[in-house]
């Protein structure tokens, strides 16, 4: 069925744990309740989700990780009733109301433009998702995906775990997430899809020894700089992108990614719209029965949909744009930095201007970044202030708020 960690759990395992579930009331009605799920036991999360999506229900999963207080207040938000915390036996009524539901998986978004969301899909559109994306995934069969990644998150749970089962072949989850513990699994299954975030997968490169090799690598969830995909690339067979949101799942897989900005082709249960070259424009994805409005801006050019920066993200400069990727890679090739990331500020002349942080070890005389800049990037482009820092700060879930980040400057 799938394994967590170095454990292997069988279909009869499966089996017995929904045997459990028939045996608590909350569970085995779960129909009548809104159940939220925040389990430190990945195989009995993942049981739980498929006996809840068997019986039609609704379930928003919290990260394990969350404290208690934490949890209920998410649980609360998403409009839950119940809370399953930690284990089956700690559960928490958040409300005498029992509600009629569509059945669904209910997420957050990630809150790097603002307060997260809560997002409801129905399981009609995940498995309409995985159809897709299962046709268009281009891996060989029996290929099995190394899910080392959040299976809280439609990133790890859908693409990694569910689709993985609807190619009928065994997941494997990585809880464990030592740098040397993910290596070592990907030695031990040879044929593999690494689902991971970019700075997993920049750190893995990094520490591969001669001979040492990842087979397939899904990238997703934020751009990485070029000098990492040029890095994962050296000690991988092929590496994959894919693009999507909390509202619609994936929408587009990249199987030959050249430049980090390519999302890839469109998978056939959508239509994406987006910009020309010379004329971006926000990405709107049109599903059977909705059309979601990225905020991300875009274009689609030979077929391929390229990923510019979130409306939210892009420099304003005098009537220029500015796309915070492209002066981050630059950077980034500086090599003495080893971090950085560009946003903006309000600017009386230009409205707005470009700042910059980066992290590095040794100093950097902001001159000599001014001329590093000026060898690859237009006048309009270079930031106006760099700022040395010991840590980027970062979300909860590893990704960088250029808004926070604006918020914060001093």
């Amino acid at each position: 069925m799938f394994y967590v960690n170095d454990h292997h759990y069988t279909i009869k395992d499966v089996q017995e744990q929904f045997r459990l579930f028939d045996q608590i009331p909350y569970i085995r009605d779960c129909k009548n309740h809104r159940l939220a799920v925040c389990l430190t036991d990945a195989f009995q999360w993942l049981s739980l989700l498929l006996y809840i999506r068997e019986k039609g229900a609704s379930v928003f999963p919290i990260h394990p990780s969350t404290p208690k207080d934490g949890a209920i207040r998410l649980a609360e938000k998403a409009g839950r009733d119940l809370l399953f915390f930690q284990t089956l036996d700690t559960v928490i009524d958040l409300s005498s109301v029992r509600y009629e539901a569509a059945g669904g998986l209910i997420q957050m978004s990630s809150g790097t433009t603002g307060s997260p969301k809560i997002i409801e899909r129905t399981w009609r559109s995940i498995e309409e998702e995985l159809n897709s994306y299962v046709a268009s995934l281009p891996v060989e069969q029996g290929t099995s995906s190394i899910v080392a990644c959040p299976i809280t998150h439609s990133y790890g749970l859908i693409s990694g775990v569910l689709a993985c089962l609807k190619r009928g072949v065994e997941p494997i989850v990585i809880t464990n997430l030592n740098p040397k513990y993910v290596i070592k699994k990907l030695q031990q299954h040879k044929k593999h899809i690494l689902y991971a975030a970019p700075p997993l997968l920049h750190t893995l490169s990094r520490l591969m020894r001669n001979g040492e090799q990842m087979d397939c690598v899904m990238t997703s969830g934020t751009v990485m700089p070029s000098n990492w995909l040029n890095s994962i690339k050296a000690v991988s067979q092929k590496v994959f992108q894919q693009y999507g949101c909390s509202e619609a799942g994936c929408v587009a897989i990249h199987s030959e990614l050249k430049h980090p900005s390519e999302m890839g082709n469109p998978l056939p249960h959508v239509k994406i719209e987006a910009g020309k070259e010379d004329n971006p424009g926000e990405i709107v994805i049109h599903t059977y029965d909705k059309s979601v409005y990225t905020r991300d801006m875009g274009y689609i050019k030979e077929g391929i949909l390229i990923f510019l920066s979130r409306i939210d993200d892009t420099i304003n400069v005098a009537g220029l744009n500015v796309y915070p990727h492209e002066v981050e890679n630059i950077l980034l090739d500086e090599p003495r930095i080893s971090e950085a990331v560009v946003y903006k500020m309000k600017n009386k002349l230009s409205g707005e201007r470009v700042c910059a942080q980066y992290v590095s070890k040794e100093k950097i005389e902001e001159a000599e970044l001014r001329d590093w800049c000026s060898r690859f990037l237009a006048p309009h482009q270079i930031p106006l202030e760099f700022k040395q820092v010991e840590e980027i700060g970062k979300l909860q879930n590893g990704k960088i708020s250029r808004n926070q980040l604006a918020e914060l400057h001093i």
